[in-house]
């Protein structure tokens, strides 16, 4: 692993300056009621990244812009009581084609995503809904996309395998041409009493086949996926060990470890998003920065269509 400590590298801004080369989106942002949602999607406005559309109850948005401070007489207000009644007529719009993408606001994930989900709600694909978060760690010398960490509690080989085409399909959209792609696991061999690296065997035998432009390998503990040395020592002969894009947790317990293991202990920043739907939908948290934010819209408008 390359230590970059002070490196003027900055995955955000990279990402920040491709969405802005490709232009501005309409983003359905389902009740902006508080202030983190209400900011988030106004910072996103302000960075050029999206035309917001806020959908929810207006004098709830309005009474959170004036304590925000802020103007919102230049967005389009829906107004719309109810957070399952605000979702449904956000996915309304995405299938219109009215809005390229969609933002969680104030209500729960459930209630978005699954007005998302609903099947007949025209937004559903061949794949399966799943969560990509794209990690800027001051060690690590590029971007790193970690998924799923956010979506898919345990994961079978079928939704894995949505996972890693989702997130090479959005790795192609950052500019990585052939993403290199670690499957998580304990071990780095086929060992049939740790189910996740017979997963990862098979699914590294069925990428060849079905997963375009990239390089996907496993079984991978942690340590050989992100050290050529220690790959080297075990002997693994992959050119995804110590320079991984994008790296595949078995299940949503490892993946949310690792990610909050990265932010907490090696200073990562991270912005996230979900694929697999017909538009990509932006899942903020009160935790967020703005930085992240706005980072998570950059992501929208490069996934969208």
């Amino acid at each position: 692993m390359q230590h970059l400590e002070g490196r003027e590298y900055n995955v955000f801004d990279e990402v920040l300056a491709k969405a802005k080369a490709k232009g501005k989106i309409r983003v359905a942002v389902v009740q902006p009621t508080d202030e983190t949602s209400l900011g988030g999607a106004i910072d996103s406005a302000k960075a050029g990244l999206i035309d917001p559309i806020l959908v929810g109850e207006k004098q709830k948005i309005l009474t959170t812009a004036e304590e925000l401070g802020v103007d919102v007489s230049a967005f389009e207000i829906i107004d719309v009581v109810g957070d399952k009644e605000s979702a449904a007529k956000a996915v309304e719009f995405a299938t219109q084609g009215v809005a390229k993408a969609l933002m969680k606001g104030n209500l729960h994930t459930n209630d978005i995503m699954g007005a998302v989900v609903k099947r007949d709600a025209g937004l559903r694909t061949d794949r399966s809904i799943t969560h990509t978060f794209i990690m800027d760690i001051p060690a690590y010398h590029k971007a790193l996309l970690v998924a799923d960490a956010a979506i898919n509690i345990a994961p079978d080989v079928n939704v894995k395998m949505s996972i890693i085409k989702n997130s090479v399909e959005l790795a192609h959209k950052l500019g990585i041409k052939v993403p290199k792609v670690g499957l998580l696991s304990a071990v780095e061999m086929p060992y049939e009493k740790i189910p996740s690296s017979m997963e990862a065997f098979e699914l590294t035998q069925r990428a060849k086949d079905e997963v375009s432009q990239a390089i996907v390998y496993g079984p991978l503990a942690f340590d050989n996926a992100i050290s050529a040395l220690s790959a080297k020592i075990k002997k693994i002969d992959s050119e995804v060990c110590g320079d991984p894009d994008i790296l595949i947790a078995p299940q949503i317990e490892s993946g949310n470890i690792l990610f909050k293991a990265l932010v907490y202990l090696a200073y990562a920043k991270v912005a996230g998003i979900v694929l697999g739907a017909k538009v990509p939908v932006i899942l903020t948290s009160r935790a967020d920065s703005v930085e992240a934010r706005v980072a998570s819209s950059a992501l929208a408008v490069l996934a969208s269509e």
